[in-house]
């Protein structure tokens, strides 16, 4: 008998599911507790310029003489800003109201990381969802003029989980409006792998194909004492499944998506037996070899995979990877575009700037070389 047993739960009926035969109804639901942790989720962009520019609110400081910026933070309801640009400070009405004269007012100093941006670390906000007043950590990252860059989560809510003898690390961020979908995202790592392999990042799920098992998923955020904790609710279901012939070389992961279906496929090669489905690739993680500084991460693939069930489907990506230069024309201009693809054809980059061995190009009339440079970061 297989028993799924999660480190913290809440068990709606039995302690075990049992996957024998394919049942005709569903198993047990299982609630496994995510509590909060820091974590760094994906960029939320931003952009109060311009035409963009918030109005004064209804009463603010007195600021005369400086250089002010206003904005709003995405929570729900929004949570307003002002940036004093002249003392490079950030006022914050955490309770979501506009009159900056009375109540709590938070008040963060900014650090200048290159000359250009400054950014505002560990900003404390909250989102409201009846009840509940769910608590965010986020980093505002703007140029050191006007009010625009990037916002990142830098807080989440983690468990695990044991499934089948193999520990998983669930964490997932939200974009900061106090409710769970396929606007945020789930980190999910193999705890019996190396600290440095990666982690799975894939939008929240509905439905998880995980280590050959399929679960209905639900979320909700929970008052625990003085945390906030969100309920994961996982209940294995049967579905339609096929066959997929996997290549995949020097990969430690594969991510398929299919709307709010995920399906992970976690160093796996071979004949597969998965959710049927028409697929998307959402990511392809490599190996990471001794001898390398960075690792190119998946950038896209345009190909589908459709899992029929009862047949078989095959599917090839990862290594080797292959330099590729697109070249078009425009008059006497030559525009050069570099990709790095797959065995399946899917696009891989380095993140970031300033890598070691970038790649090069050069152009010859002959034997003389009229022209020579690198290709960007991406």
């Amino acid at each position: 008998m297989n028993r799924i047993l999660i480190s913290t739960i809440v068990l709606s009926a039995s302690l075990a599911y049992s996957a024998g035969p394919a049942p005709t109804q569903r198993s047990a639901r299982q609630v496994l507790i995510l509590r909060p942790v820091p974590a760094q989720g994906p960029a939320l962009e931003f952009d109060y310029r311009f035409g963009n520019a918030v109005p004064p609110f209804e009463k603010e400081p007195a600021l005369e003489g400086k250089e002010i910026a206003r904005g709003l933070i995405p929570t729900v309801p929004p949570t307003p800003l002002i940036r004093n640009i002249t003392d490079r400070e950030l006022y914050l009405k955490a309770d979501h109201g506009r009159d900056f004269t009375t109540g709590p007012l938070a008040t963060y100093k900014s650090q200048c990381r290159d000359g250009i941006h400054v950014s505002f670390e560990n900003v404390r906000v909250f989102s409201e969802r009846g009840p509940l007043a769910i608590p965010y950590t986020v980093s505002v990252n703007t140029y050191q003029h006007l009010f625009a860059g990037r916002l990142f989560v830098q807080s989440g809510w983690s468990g695990s989980l044991e499934l089948d003898g193999r520990s998983w690390r669930f964490t997932i961020v939200d974009n900061l409006d106090g409710q769970i979908d396929d606007q945020d995202r789930l980190f999910l790592r193999d705890m019996q792998k190396a600290p440095g392999v990666r982690t799975h990042d894939c939008p929240v799920p509905q439905i998880l194909f995980l280590n050959g098992h399929t679960f209905q998923m639900d979320y909700a955020f929970q008052q625990a004492g003085s945390d906030v904790v969100l309920e994961a609710g996982m209940t294995e279901v049967q579905v339609p499944t096929g066959e997929l012939k996997l290549e995949a070389g020097g990969c430690c992961g594969v991510v398929l998506r299919e709307d709010r279906r995920i399906v992970l496929l976690d160093g796996l090669e071979g004949t597969l037996s998965v959710p049927a489905g028409r697929y998307q690739i959402d990511n392809c993680l490599l190996e990471h070899k001794p001898d390398q500084w960075r690792i190119p991460q998946f950038a896209g693939c345009e190909q589908a995979v459709s899992v029929q069930p009862g047949q078989t489907t095959s599917l090839r990506m990862g290594c080797p990877l292959s330099n590729v230069i697109a070249v078009t024309r425009d008059r006497n201009l030559l525009h050069l575009k570099y990709r790095l693809t797959g065995a399946g054809g899917e696009l891989y980059e380095y993140e970031g700037a300033g890598s070691a061995n970038p790649p090069l190009f050069r152009v010859y009339k002959g034997p003389m070389k009229v022209a020579s440079s690198a290709f960007g970061g991406g």
